[in-house]
């Protein structure tokens, strides 16, 4: 009984008597082992809850329970409740409009109804009746409308009715919330080919619809979860350590939180049901010469969700796209079921003599685009090598494994991109032979230490290595990757090797070399001066009616060192320099081709 008594309480909310008798055994001193044996909690639990009692301002602070002692030890009438309802207001703030340090006032950066009706007046050049205003006005997506930022809302609402003459006010708020997802063709070859714009607007939208969700705990497990806010998505024994709840109640949160989302009438969540809904075909019969429901959430997983497990992703896209808890089940077997179909057929095709001759060539484009630096010195030895693997990423191989003919062992992979770097390094002639993670290399990132560990080491049968991480192009200019990035160049310095970041077959080259319009150059710049910090809705607006691409605002981050984080967007300037820059070492011209 005391156990089912304790187990209940760790599934609870935290209640306001429950902090103040927190905050008083912090004044007794009690250890964290000691709080969590009084509330009935998990060490991670209480340890998470004493974090919001401590401000956010400055470096993220590791042990909460030393610096709320000690606090409260300096000043007794610390106003820990303030601080509490502080953060909740300021992550309110930043699921709707971004952080509350870098927005103006709400009266100041949203308007009234009454605003509302007449910036659709002026775009559209019609003047309602009375009785019409009336109506208008009392709408809710007219309150909804008012609520978002005043440059936002006109620039979106220009941007409707220049598309298509119509200024719909259901579109609208969709369009400020998610720029671009009005537009948003569900047109599968956009998908297969991985067209850069789709996706990113698909991302945001994804990442839309889990934030419009009233519910905190919802948005927090489904965030943990699904790998939003540039984490890696947790497992649900971890994200029942974060939150201080069992490993089942973090499932049955999950489980409510995905029937609400696919339930929800927010525009987010209604415009990704849409396009889910006729993207996978689970309601009607996919075309006869298209892929299958099941393969086609196969792909899909891969490209929203790429750091989740296709198990966990495909039923999640299915209970989205329209179909029920048993549909979903059984799509998701089938998939499962094509996957090792996929793989079974590249293993049989890997044996034919026109893929070994592809791979070379691709090889050798690739080649043309690697850095090399300093004096070439040879790769470690094949015998040296071995996977190196974080301990939350032990159990790597349940993305998927393939059995490499070259190295005649399985190799495991954590996406489908990374698969296909795989097998053009399994058979490309000019590659003695490769190692999948097998450095760990230190990096600064966001005010802490971290640790990195790059995709692949190939050695070429010339005796050089190369460093290749393999990422989406269009995700090479996100801030903890050009951290990651910057980290392997000074580590390939100084052992004479070469590097790249490809997605197989594009390069960060493309972005780096990439022409973009000076307008938006400008335009972009001028707003972050203004602003210090933009979100997708912003960035849009700034560029309002100029041409904007995905690929060339990556161009831009690269080139102005902006810093770019994505799910959701989030877009500053160049962080100040600590000093003097130390000149790079010499650089050797990449070849244009490597002899094999």
């Amino acid at each position: 009984m005391r156990d089912q008594a304790a187990g209940a309480r760790r599934g609870r909310a935290w209640s306001e008597e429950e902090d103040a008798r927190l905050v008083e055994g912090v004044r007794e001193g009690l250890a964290l082992s000691e709080l969590a044996e009084r509330h009935g909690r998990t060490t991670g639990g209480v340890r998470a809850r004493l974090d919001r009692f401590v401000p956010q301002s400055g470096s993220p602070v590791d042990d909460p329970l030393g610096w709320l002692r000690s606090r409260l030890a300096a000043d007794p009438g610390y106003a820990w409740r303030e601080v509490g309802a502080e953060r909740r207001l300021r992550e309110r703030r930043e699921r709707h409009r971004g952080p509350a340090s870098t927005e103006p006032p709400r009266a100041a950066a949203a308007g009234s109804t009454a605003e509302v009706l007449a910036d659709w007046e002026h775009v559209t050049g019609h003047v309602l009746r009375p009785e019409r205003r009336e109506v208008f006005l009392a709408r809710q997506v007219v309150h909804d409308l008012a609520a978002e930022a005043v440059a936002v809302r006109r620039s979106a609402a220009r941007r409707l009715w220049h598309d298509g003459g119509v200024l719909l006010l259901d579109h609208w708020l969709l369009e400020c919330v998610c720029p671009g997802a009005v537009r948003l063709t569900a047109h599968w070859p956009l998908i297969a080919e991985r067209d850069a714009d789709t996706v990113l607007v698909l991302r945001e939208l994804v990442a839309a619809a889990v934030g419009e969700m009233p519910a905190e705990r919802d948005r927090e497990v489904l965030s943990r979860r699904l790998g939003l806010d540039d984490q890696p998505a947790r497992t649900l024994e971890q994200v029942a350590e974060t939150l201080g709840v069992s490993r089942e109640r973090v499932r049955q949160l999950q489980t409510r939180a995905i029937r609400r989302l696919a339930t929800a009438d927010a525009p987010a969540s209604r415009k990704l049901r849409q396009v889910l809904a006729e993207l996978t075909c689970v309601r009607r019969v996919p075309p006869e010469a298209g892929p299958s429901a099941a393969e086609r959430l196969l792909d899909l997983s891969d490209v929203l969700l790429p750091s989740v497990t296709p198990r966990q992703a495909i039923p999640l896209l299915a209970r989205l796209a329209g179909a029920d808890k048993v549909r979903a089940d059984n799509l998701a077997a089938e998939a499962s079921t094509i996957r090792i179909l996929r793989h079974e057929s590249a293993r049989r095709e890997a044996t034919r003599e026109r893929r070994v001759e592809r791979a070379g060539r691709r090889w050798e484009a690739l080649a043309g685009e690697i850095t090399w630096f300093g004096n070439p010195e040879p790769a470690p030895p094949r015998a040296e090598l071995e996977t190196l693997r974080e301990e939350e990423n032990a159990d790597r191989g349940r993305f998927g494994v393939w059995h490499c003919p070259k190295l005649d062992r399985d190799v495991s992979y954590e996406s489908e991109t990374e698969l296909r770097v795989i097998q053009l390094l399994s058979l490309a002639p000019q590659i003695a032979y490769y190692q999948e993670q097998p450095l760990a290399i230190g990096y600064e990132f966001a005010g802490r230490r971290r640790t990195y560990y790059p995709d692949l080491l190939a050695a070429t049968v010339d005796g050089r290595c190369v460093l290749i991480e393999v990422k989406p192009v269009y995700e090479m200019a996100m801030a903890v990757n050009v951290a990651k990035y910057r980290a392997a160049e000074e580590f390939c310095r100084s052992r004479g090797w070469g590097l790249v970041a490809t997605d197989g077959n594009r390069t960060r080259r493309l972005l780096e070399h990439r022409t973009v319009d000076p307008r938006l150059e400008t335009a972009l710049a001028t707003a972050l001066d203004a602003r210090g910090e933009l979100t997708w809705p912003q960035v849009v607006a700034a560029a309002d009616s100029l041409p904007l691409d995905t690929l060339g605002l990556c161009s831009l981050v690269l080139r102005h060192g902006w810093t770019w984080h994505s799910r959701p967007y989030r877009l500053r300037p160049a962080p100040p320099s600590n000093g003097p820059s130390t000149p790079p070492g010499p650089v050797v011209p990449a070849p244009g081709r490597l002899p094999g």
